[in-house]
C-alpha cells in the first residue's frame, strides 16, 4: 500500500507566459499596473490577467519582455516587487504613426516575488492594441 510522503515536493515544470493587451484597454488613462487581459500561454500558472501581475512559482532566472504598440508617446517599466528594473520611452510625435517599442531583462527571482508592467500615466499612455497589432508581456524561466 503506497502512502503520500509530505516531505516530497513535486517540482514545478516549465514556467512561461504570454499575455496580450485587450483592444478595449488601449490608451489607458491611469498610471500603475498595465493589465494584459488575454492570456495565450500560462504554464506554471504564474501570470494573473485580473491583476496584471506575475507571481514567481519557483526560484530561478527569468526573462521578461514587453512589446508595446505606440501611437504617439508611450512609456512603461518592468517592475520587480515595486522596484523598476528596466524601462522604455518611445515617441512618434509630431508625426504620430504606429511603431513597436520593446524592452527586456533577465531577472533573478525567488518564489512569490512579483513582476509586472507599470505605465507612466496620462501624456505617455499612447499604448494600444488592435485586432492585428498586439501589445504583449512575455515571461519565462530560463532554467
Amino acid at each position: 500500500m503506497a502512502h503520500h510522503c509530505p516531505s516530497v515536493v513535486h517540482s514545478i515544470g516549465t514556467v512561461g507566459f504570454t499575455a496580450k493587451l485587450n483592444v478595449c484597454d488601449s490608451y489607458p488613462s491611469h498610471s500603475g499596473v498595465l493589465k494584459f487581459g488575454t492570456v495565450l500561454v500560462n504554464e506554471g500558472g504564474g501570470y494573473c490577467p485580473n491583476t496584471g501581475i506575475f507571481t514567481c512559482p519557483k526560484d530561478g532566472l527569468y526573462h521578461f519582455t514587453v512589446h508595446a504598440s505606440v501611437y504617439g508617446r508611450g512609456q512603461c517599466f518592468i517592475i520587480k516587487d515595486g522596484t523598476k528594473v528596466v524601462s522604455l520611452y518611445h515617441t512618434t510625435l509630431p508625426d504620430k504613426r504606429s511603431q513597436v517599442a520593446s524592452v527586456s531583462s533577465v531577472i533573478k527571482l525567488c518564489t512569490n516575488e512579483k513582476v509586472w508592467v507599470d505605465i507612466w500615466g496620462p501624456g505617455r499612455n499612447d499604448i494600444f492594441a488592435t485586432e492585428d497589432n498586439d501589445t504583449v508581456f512575455v515571461g519565462m524561466c530560463l532554467g
